[in-house]
């Protein structure tokens, strides 16, 4: 039983979710999946001498964060859909106890978050040591940015799937809106975004560009970590004008205020509607 009160119960509440969480299928089977991904793509392939070369921490980051970026938030949706949408009475059994709603949700949320961020460590970890070990240490600290970015992404990515669950409140429909709202986020936000570019017609980054980013934190973070890695000389005459649009200042900050209000939003807006659910 939880005995403690306020926050006490809220990390009590988090280390259940965050065990039961790894012991869960679906953690190990996406943490064994990217772990396996992050170690062959810091892989270049077989030399001419029949060795196996190894990226250094600039191009496995490039590489990683495309990845991870269409990964982990694919997982945190998912799970976070999953945990929420169907009542198994352990829910129940938590309300009933010296916790408020909102502290039962949190704890649960902070106990996912843990679990999709050991996901995260697992599969970075796993390519930082081997890229480390063979190619040296120069740019891990720019490669942990980028890891910590696309952790953070995944973070919203786990709010908004617990909102999902919580408005759905039935398994395989908060699966199909989580895997819908990916979609839209991870392929089709795109294509819209070129499209709109297009009609505007200047055909330079600017606040319509920027805007664009900061909506969506995919894309923001991925702009955000090619300018960090050198954009301008990793894409040429796009990547500079990227740099110029998310360099130092309110393009960069804007971006990373709406990744961050993509992880509060529709935790606070779940909340709302958990507190006066009728279970």
């Amino acid at each position: 039983m939880i005995r403690p009160r306020g926050r006490g119960a809220v990390l009590a509440i988090a280390e259940s979710e965050f065990r039961a969480a790894l012991r869960g299928r679906l953690v190990q089977s996406f943490g064994a999946l990217f772990g396996v991904l992050a170690i062959g793509l810091s892989l270049v392939g077989l030399g001419a001498t029949g060795e196996l070369l190894v990226q250094g921490f600039m191009r496995t980051a490039v590489s990683l964060q495309a990845l991870a970026l269409y990964l982990l938030p694919l997982v945190g949706l998912v799970i976070g859909a999953h945990a929420f949408a169907g009542e198994d009475g352990g829910a129940e059994w938590l309300l009933v106890q010296p916790v408020s709603r909102a502290g039962v949700l949190l704890g649960r949320a902070l106990g996912l978050g843990a679990a999709l961020g050991a996901v995260a460590v697992a599969g970075f970890g796993a390519a930082a040591v081997l890229v480390g070990m063979v190619a040296g240490w120069e740019g891990l600290a720019g490669y942990a940015i980028v890891a910590a970015g696309a952790t953070t992404v995944a973070w919203a990515a786990l709010a908004t799937g617990i909102l999902l669950g919580i408005l759905t409140r039935r398994r395989p429909v908060a699966i199909g809106a989580a895997l819908a709202v990916w979609l839209g986020a991870a392929v089709l936000y795109d294509l819209a975004a070129i499209g709109l570019l297009q009609l505007t017609g200047s055909g330079q980054p600017g606040p319509y560009l920027v805007s664009l980013l900061a909506i969506n934190p995919l894309d923001g973070m991925r702009a955000a970590a090619l300018v960090l890695l050198g954009a301008d000389v990793l894409l040429g005459p796009t990547g500079a004008a990227m740099q110029r649009a998310l360099g130092p200042g309110g393009g960069a900050l804007l971006v990373a205020g709406s990744v961050a209000a993509w992880c509060l939003l529709p935790i606070a807006g779940a909340i709302r509607i958990y507190r006066r659910r009728d279970f």
